[in-house]
């Protein structure tokens, strides 16, 4: 934060230095102003576009946010290129193969993506798994459980009656 503090003191005294060397007393006419002003205003999609690249000076931080003189220069570039009309995803494209994949903060698809996919996959199903798993189990506990009622006569066969005879001999 501090340092931040001291860079732009330092770039204001540069500039006011500057100035101040170069003889030009009168202000700047309004179409100058006008000019730097309509300069500094961000074009649309740029602040989106310069989110998703990274500063190829360190490949530490994205466009949006380091003050290295080539990320400015990139970000000078990006507007200028906006304002022409040219789409975001053309001057992203022409960047990344000027520096390279690296250039992009995040992976575009591929491995990645696909590893992601299969995995929000596998989710659902074993979360499917589990749903049909406790409707079973709950439909079986809905069911009665089985009684002592007798079995009816026609599916008891001679084995059934073999061994109520032996237990009422052994009741005796």
């Amino acid at each position: 934060m501090r340092s931040s503090r001291w860079r732009r003191a330092a770039a204001l005294a540069a500039a006011v230095a500057g100035m101040a060397l170069s003889g030009r007393a009168e202000p700047a006419t309004p179409s100058e102003a006008a000019a730097e002003l309509i300069d500094s205003t961000p074009a649309p999609g740029e602040r989106a576009l310069e989110g998703r690249l990274l500063a190829p000076c360190c490949w530490d931080q994205t466009l949006d946010v380091h003050e290295s003189d080539v990320a400015q220069e990139l970000r000078r570039e990006i507007r200028a290129r906006l304002r022409r009309g040219e789409a975001a995803d053309v001057i992203e494209q022409d960047l990344v193969a000027r520096y390279g994949d690296r250039l992009r903060a995040a992976p575009s698809s591929g491995v990645l993506g696909k590893v992601a996919l299969g995995m929000m996959l596998g989710i659902a199903v074993a979360f499917l798994g589990i749903f049909a798993l406790l409707r079973s189990w709950r439909r079986s506990d809905a069911q009665p459980a089985p009684s002592s009622v007798a079995v009816p006569a026609a599916a008891r066969d001679e084995y059934d009656e073999r061994l109520d005879d032996e237990l009422r001999e052994r009741d005796k």
